[in-house]
């Protein structure tokens, strides 16, 4: 039996961001919803036929480029290659590229068309370059810690409403946020602080075994855009 030609090795750029980023795997579901009814006795009597088809997409890149990454990013709530963005996160790591994941979905019922979007703080896309190596969002290493790993992402909060048999009928993004985490090796000698960010967590990690560490998280609101 010959191998089949449709099975292929590669990764496909669902939302067609195309330039830099390059997909290194994406992942595509599609739900649908169907009531159910029951019998008298409680053994269900029948099925409805399926509706409110969603189509639920993750896709995760790396940038090729060692400048550019933040000022490249789509907006929050955006349209891509007719994906709603619902969640874009980044996570940079000591000795590795950054890895940028990004979320979403589209109805096969009146399907989300371009509304307000929420851009990613101007600050953090200066950080964020695409270059090699974990990025210290609070400037805070020193000669005594280092900045090992750091998460950047940036979140909606999506709402969708369905009416008569039950399919999607419009649907819309609030509470749109942004969060950074830090983790360093060593004890942060001065406590950060970054304009308009609120410092939400700190710790310290003190033990015989591993290196000192520590961590700093914070949160910030998002304004619309349009």
């Amino acid at each position: 039996m010959a191998e089949p030609t449709s099975v292929h090795i590669e990764a496909s750029d669902i939302f067609a961001l195309g330039g830099s980023f390059i997909p290194q795997s994406a992942t595509k579901s599609t739900e649908l919803d169907h009531a159910k009814m029951k019998k008298a006795n409680g053994d269900y009597e029948k099925f409805s036929d399926t509706f409110n088809e969603t189509i639920n997409v993750t896709v995760v890149y790396n940038f090729n480029a060692d400048v550019g990454l933040g000022a490249a990013l789509p907006d929050n709530n955006s349209i891509n290659n007719g994906y709603l963005v619902t969640s874009i996160s980044i996570s940079t790591t000591a000795g590795e590229y950054p890895e940028i994941t990004l979320e979403g979905h589209q109805h096969g019922v009146n399907p989300h068309i371009t509304s307000h979007t929420y851009a990613i703080d101007s600050g953090i896309q200066t950080i964020l370059t695409g270059a090699v190596g974990a990025y210290d969002f609070f400037s805070a290493g020193d000669t005594d810690a280092c900045v090992s790993s750091s998460t950047y992402a940036t979140a909606v909060n999506h709402v969708d409403d369905q009416c008569g048999v039950g399919d999607h009928f419009i649907g819309t993004s609030i509470e749109g946020i942004e969060t950074i985490e830090v983790n360093y090796i060593g004890f942060i000698t001065t406590p950060p602080s970054l304009a308009d960010w609120t410092l939400t967590n700190s710790g310290e990690d003190d033990g015989n075994d591993p290196h000192d560490a520590s961590n700093v998280s914070a949160e910030k609101l998002v304004t619309r855009t349009v």
